[in-house]
């Protein structure tokens, strides 16, 4: 893929073999065999192979997940809809015949055009679903208990929604109905950061990804993100990057 490409639905791609980077947004990742990535809609994604690549991917609209997970209030698969609303990497136990089974009837399926067509396919892709986190193994700290994961889950869920116009700890905790101290202790737990890093880190991605791929100035970029002060904005990116914005757009244009 000469080009970074951005789709419109979400999608799983599967490496089963191959070795390389693949590169979501501005996150950079080595790949290995039997590796899943998770891309949420809108995010420009890019693979770099250092030789032959084998896998799949699967692509789907909202309504597709929905229809797939049914029942959406369970924890179980609120914490599978999270997954994939944000950029994740799962690495699976080598050799996955169960999941390539069900991949392949779930090709076969779709080749058809029978009754019922959608129901199965929707109820093939909910199985790949939970035999991928069975067989999961990730970095996430295990300590957590499941009650933390859920509410680290939706917080981040909705910071993806909501990063343009809540960008203060206290706003997402009134929401999740828990108290800003309670929120940022379990972030940090769960995912080692707290939650003032994650909110400056998804606008600090979002101000990256404007300015790389639709050549927005400083301006656009603060606009489109809800900062009505310029200087204000200039100064949050550059102490949440390290580096200024036209020093940003500068090194990037020359390497572009």
């Amino acid at each position: 893929m000469d080009n970074p490409v951005r789709r419109p639905h979400y999608q799983m791609v599967w490496i089963t073999r191959g070795t390389g980077y693949f590169s979501i947004d501005l996150e950079k990742f080595r790949m290995t065999d039997d590796t899943i990535y998770t891309i949420p809609s809108g995010r420009f994604h890019q693979f770099t192979p250092s030789g032959e690549l084998s896998g799949y991917v699967l692509s789907f609209n909202v309504d597709f997940l929905n229809l797939a997970i049914e029942a959406t209030e369970r924890p179980f698969f609120k914490e599978i809809s999270a997954d994939l609303h944000r950029v994740n990497m799962v690495v699976l136990e080598s050799g996955n015949p169960v999941l390539q089974n069900i991949l392949a009837d779930m090709i076969r399926e779709f080749g058809t055009h029978q009754t019922l067509r959608l129901e199965i396919l929707s109820s093939l892709f909910k199985i790949f679903l939970i035999y991928m986190k069975r067989m999961a193994t990730t970095t996430r700290q295990e300590e957590a208990s499941s009650h933390k994961i859920r509410l680290f889950n939706n917080f981040y869920a909705k910071l993806d929604k909501e990063f343009k116009t809540m960008k203060q700890v206290a706003e997402y905790a009134s929401e999740l109905s828990v108290s800003p101290s309670y929120l940022t202790d379990v972030v940090k737990k769960v995912s080692g950061h707290s939650a003032s890093h994650h909110i400056q880190q998804r606008m600090v991605q979002e101000a990256k990804r404007l300015a790389m791929y639709d050549d927005a100035s400083l301006k656009m970029v603060a606009y489109a993100l809800g900062f009505d002060d310029l200087s204000h904005f200039s100064k949050f990116f550059k102490n949440a990057a390290g580096i200024n914005f036209s020093e940003f757009k500068k090194k990037n244009d020359q390497v572009a």
